[in-house]
């Protein structure tokens, strides 16, 4: 088996096993590519290892990046973006034969499997083994946190705005109140005393009696009234 080269993957997580190893049955055959294993030690290490061309391993990951191959939430098939390429090298020849689901129950027994009879390298599977979840979803949470972090940051500080803004405004409010106050106050007497002037009522002249002579009439005629004549006086002489 000539120009081999070899490809360790780890995959974070089956939320459908049995279906995300038909899909990557179905690639394999897309490519040619016959010998291969996934590898499960216990729920917390998932691997797929890959004896082919390094064309055909190239081809592999692009279907990787752009079809879905894992399940969401939703039952919908999607991109599985979490996994992490361990390593490539190219060998003379592989012991892998046929593409086969297995499971190792140690570290130990896949280190003899992959490192001593397929000559993947030893640093390919302490990086795997190092953490409980691969570095690409690691990387994402750590993302998806820092995000969260910068987003509640963001809203925080639009709601401090919205209450400066808010304090702002009772502020004004209360300051042009006060002035309405102060101005009213001001031109209460004021309108006050012309309410008052235009409540009192005009004093009407004083009447006086039939026949009494005003006040000037009387300095005009000190003496009194005239006396009349007599009817003597009145007849003239023949």
């Amino acid at each position: 088996m000539g120009d081999v080269e070899l490809l360790l993957v780890r995959i974070d997580h089956f939320h459908e096993r049995a279906a995300y190893v038909s899909v990557l049955r179905a690639w394999l055959e897309e490519l040619q590519i016959a010998h291969g294993r996934v590898i499960s030690m216990g729920m917390e290490l998932q691997l797929l290892f890959v004896a082919a061309s390094e064309a055909q391993n190239e081809q592999l990951l692009a279907f990787y990046r752009s079809r879905g191959i894992d399940t969401n939430s939703r039952g919908e098939l999607c991109v599985d973006k979490f996994i992490d390429v361990l390593g490539r090298k190219k060998v003379a020849a592989s012991g892998c034969r046929g593409f086969l689901e297995m499971d190792v129950l140690s570290p130990s027994l896949l280190q003899k499997v992959l490192v001593l009879e397929w000559q993947a390298e030893q640093q390919w599977l302490d990086a795997a083994l190092a953490t409980k979840r691969t570095k690409a979803f690691l990387e994402w949470k750590e993302a998806a946190k820092a995000a969260r972090k910068q987003r509640r940051k963001r809203e925080g500080q639009e709601k401090q705005q919205e209450r400066e803004a808010k304090r702002l405004k009772r502020q004004q409010e209360e300051k042009e109140k006060q002035e309405e106050e102060k101005e009213e106050k001001t031109t209460t007497p004021q309108k006050t005393q012309e309410q008052k002037t235009k409540q009192q009522p005009k004093q009407k002249p004083q009447q006086r009696p039939v026949g009494q002579k005003s006040p000037q009439q009387q300095q005009q005629n000190p003496s009194g009234p005239k006396k009349k004549k007599s009817a003597t006086n009145r007849q003239e002489i023949v």
